[in-house]
Parts: C-alpha cells; structure tokens; sequence
C-alpha cells in the first residue's frame, strides 16, 4: 500500500518592529559576527534617539534575526546598516528586508533609496542588485577600519517624472 503526501510550503513570517533598546544585546550578537568593523551599543543608541533614524528589527517569534537603520531626510532615505544573523542566511530574510524597506519608503512618499556597500561585500552586493539598486558612485577608503572601499548605489522609487525634475547633484 502506497501514501501520497501532499507537498506542503511553509512560509517563515518575519515580523518587523521598531528597535527598542531591549533588542541591543541581540543586535549586537548579529552585528558583531557580521562585520569586520562593527557599530558599538553608544552607535546604536545614538541611531534609537536620532529623530530622522528609522531602527527596525525583524523577529521569527521572540527571536531577533535581522535589523536595519535608515534615515529619512526629506524624499529620500539612506540605508546605513542592514545585517541577517549567520544562521538565517541564504533564506530570503535579506530581501524581505529590503522589500520592506521599499514599502515604508513608498508608503512615506519618498522618492529615492541610497545606501553605501564595501566593495568586497559581494553578497551584499547581489542582493542590492537582484533588488534593482544600481551603482552611482564610489568613495575611496571608506570603510577606514575594514581597508575597504565603498560603492553608493540608488534606486528609484518615484516617478520618472520626478526623476527628470530633480536637479543634478555631484556623486558623493
């Protein structure tokens, strides 16, 4: 006698959540495996109070497993930091993040996301890309700690329109 097993697809469910200072120990778990040169609690604790920082983490349960920080400052917002714990990688979290990201933006009105990624950050790097992100411009030593450069990436977000309008400014 044989069994058929329907193929069943399980969806994990981040939950995203404005960073609290509760969050700081396991923020800094995740970005301490994360980068060569990681933010220091004071770093984070500065972006908490900073009226334009937008801190986010992203749980499955009770259980931190990615964060960001952005600003937002006029239509535009600025990626400054985005990390997925080690064991969650490769699972999609990254580009849900980004996705939500994208979709506060939108929400908000903004017209414009820019971020800065090392150079030799090509996972990062992949990800921006398959996110529609493209490379604006480069800034040299960057990453003083780390011995990397940067690469500025954008993506548009508002209208073309918009985007023909907006006066031309030097890459950073």
């Amino acid at each position: 006698m044989s069994s058929k097993c329907d193929i069943i697809e399980f969806r994990v469910v981040l939950k995203a959540e404005p960073m609290r200072m509760t969050d700081l120990e396991q923020v800094l778990a995740i970005e301490r495996v994360s980068f060569p040169a990681p933010w220091s609690r004071k770093t984070f604790e500065d972006e908490l109070a900073n009226r334009h920082s937008r801190p986010v983490v992203f749980r499955i349960g009770r259980r931190i497993v990615g964060y960001m920080c952005f600003w937002q400052v006029l239509d535009e917002a600025h990626l400054l930091n985005i990390a997925v714990h080690p064991d969650h990688r490769r699972s999609g979290h990254g580009k849900a993040m980004m996705d939500y990201l994208e979709n506060c933006c939108r929400r908000d009105g903004l017209k414009r996301i820019i971020l800065d990624v090392a150079r030799r950050n090509p996972a990062a790097r992949n990800l921006y890309g398959k996110c529609g992100y493209q490379s604006i411009g480069f800034r040299k030593n960057y990453y003083t700690e780390a011995k990397d450069d940067a690469l500025v990436m954008e993506k548009w977000i508002g209208t073309p329109e918009e985007k023909e309008d907006r006066p031309e400014t030097e890459s950073p």
